[in-house]
């Protein structure tokens, strides 16, 4: 399903992209990984979008792919990443985010004014309408607790 096809209010999760050989994985593989101690409340999110940091030189501080949330896995790092069985971090859980297709945004949503940005929990229509990251955050309601809350972990988002 192509994220034109999903509703406006659709939930949708901004995550960072630090380093280029995470967008190899996410373009190579279809996945996406974070920390389970880290993991935002927004991690029901139907849709992820990546935020790419300055390791990606000209297209730095910027929005400019995203995909769907197809289901979303609780495993150990070391399942995720076999050739690092030694990093730090190597028996830690992670949620690790199964997505569809990755497409380009209409439009790459640039950070005009340098954030330090960690999740940015916003909806599909917000990600398919913004030009500067600022539009992409939103008030809080006790409805939007509810969505952002709720645990998905383990169970796929499709509909």
């Amino acid at each position: 399903m192509a994220l034109d096809d999903l509703p406006e209010d659709t939930p949708a999760l901004v995550a960072i992209l630090p380093r280029v050989s995470d967008s190899i994985i996410l373009h190579d593989q279809g996945w996406y990984r974070v920390p389970l101690a880290r993991a935002p409340r927004g991690a029901a999110a139907e849709v992820l979008a990546f935020y790419l940091t300055r390791a990606f030189a000209e297209q730095r501080y910027s929005i400019r792919w995203a995909a769907e949330v197809r289901q979303v896995r609780l495993v150990a790092r070391r399942e995720l990443l076999p050739s690092e069985p030694d990093h730090p971090r190597a028996a830690e859980r992670y949620l690790c985010f199964e997505l569809g297709a990755l497409e380009t945004l209409p439009t790459p949503i640039l950070s005009r004014k340098l954030r330090r940005i960690t999740f940015i929990p916003t909806t599909l229509g917000r990600l398919l309408l913004a030009s500067d990251v600022a539009e992409l955050w939103q008030a809080r309601s006790p409805a939007a607790d509810d969505v952002w809350g709720a645990g998905l972990a383990g169970r796929s988002l499709r509909r």
